[in-house]
């Protein structure tokens, strides 16, 4: 396949930019996964009426590696026999039932990744780098945000085995797990709690 040529002013001047198999691909590639999770920001602002949700499209956009996450599962399940939109329904009711996990938030903590703003260097070397010499705000961030979600996780699995707060002091007490699950809070509210105190 021939390559892709762009014309293009620059410094006024006509300009033609060829671009290789390679370059379209990734191209391609990119706004794929941009067009993926425009449809899935406008599959759950659709279903934001729904008191069942705890999820709305301001979450893929403030947790980048739930969008990462339902990307990943929509590429598992894709079917060429079903329709786009069924297959995000899908998807989108797998993160529903998977959300009420611990296992869930451990896959969220893994998945998270450090935003640098360093034009110089790519993902990987920024990240490798900043391992052996010094951890930059950055990789520093992405731990914080790790350690939230492995919280979250535990906070779950205490509510699940019966170690948490709730029933206290003549039942009236709830944890931030079950506020959660109650659907008292959405994800938000429940990823920026900061009193954990009696959790």
């Amino acid at each position: 396949m021939e390559g892709l040529q762009i014309e293009r002013n620059i410094d006024n001047r006509r300009s033609t930019i060829t671009l290789t198999d390679g370059e379209l691909e990734k191209a391609y590639r990119i706004m794929e996964r941009r067009y993926l999770d425009e449809d899935f920001a406008n599959a759950l602002a659709d279903a934001a009426q729904d008191p069942d949700t705890r999820f709305h499209s301001g979450h893929l956009e403030e947790f980048p590696e739930l969008s990462d996450w339902l990307c990943a599962y929509f590429d598992g399940i894709f079917d060429a026999n079903m329709s786009h939109n069924d297959l995000l329904e899908l998807a989108l009711d797998h993160l529903h039932d998977a959300s009420l996990e611990p296992q869930f938030f451990l896959s969220l903590s893994q998945a998270v990744s450090a935003a640098c703003t360093g034009i110089e260097k790519d993902m990987g070397e920024c990240e490798e780098g900043c391992a052996r010499y010094h951890r930059c705000s950055n990789i520093a961030e992405k731990g914080a945000r790790s350690r939230q979600w492995e919280t979250l996780a535990s906070l779950l699995s205490m509510h699940d085995g019966g170690s948490c707060i709730c029933g206290r002091n003549g039942g009236s007490i709830q944890c931030p797990a079950a506020k959660y699950l109650t659907g008292i809070w959405d994800i938000s509210a429940f990823f920026h709690l900061r009193d954990w105190e009696g959790a």
